[in-house]
């Protein structure tokens, strides 16, 4: 199974939701996404505006490949679940954010995920993951997820912050005891 998210900005990520219902005949395999507010049908795929984190969890934990915006928590929770996220960052020139700054961020990081910049390349994304797991294994990708979470947790704690959002933590990776 294929398990996509877009997660809950209000701009519209039509060019993936559309990709994916194309490559779903071609791919032959169930793929569920997590649409946000995306105006378009994917009738060949399981299609929900938005996922409880329950659901989210179990469908990233269930899924053969995990396809993403370039938001870091979504990103994140990929890695904690041990998979290598092909990650497609919402683009301004589609109207899909305000700026590029998920295609600056997934640049940052492109060696610890698969990163699609151009829409066509999707598909071999797709077809080549997990074939191949990075030569570090998922015990890098578990010690990358907590490096950036402890860098989050500075950033929120210096002077000025206004702290975390409501919503943060819950995707957290478990820390083990030292």
């Amino acid at each position: 199974m294929i398990f996509a998210t877009v997660g809950t900005h209000e701009d519209p990520f039509d060019r993936l939701v559309l990709e994916l219902e194309r490559l779903q005949p071609l791919l032959a395999e169930e793929i569920v996404i997590q649409a946000g507010y995306t105006r378009v049908a994917a009738p060949h795929c399981a299609v929900s505006a938005m996922l409880d984190f329950q659901s989210v969890q179990a469908l990233m934990a269930r899924a053969r490949v995990v396809v993403t915006h370039g938001g870091p928590a979504s990103i994140m929770q990929a890695l904690a679940h041990g998979k290598i996220p092909v990650v497609v960052p919402r683009q301004s020139v589609h109207g899909e954010h305000v700026d590029d700054h998920q295609v600056r961020f997934t640049s940052r990081i492109a060696s610890r995920i698969v990163q699609v910049l151009e829409i066509g390349q999707l598909e071999a994304a797709i077809r080549t993951a997990g074939t191949s797991p990075p030569a570090s294994g998922s015990t890098r990708a578990q010690e990358f997820a907590l490096r950036f979470d402890a860098l989050c947790e500075e950033v929120i704690a210096r002077p000025g912050s206004r702290g975390p959002p409501s919503f943060w933590r819950p995707w957290r990776v478990a820390r083990s005891p030292s």
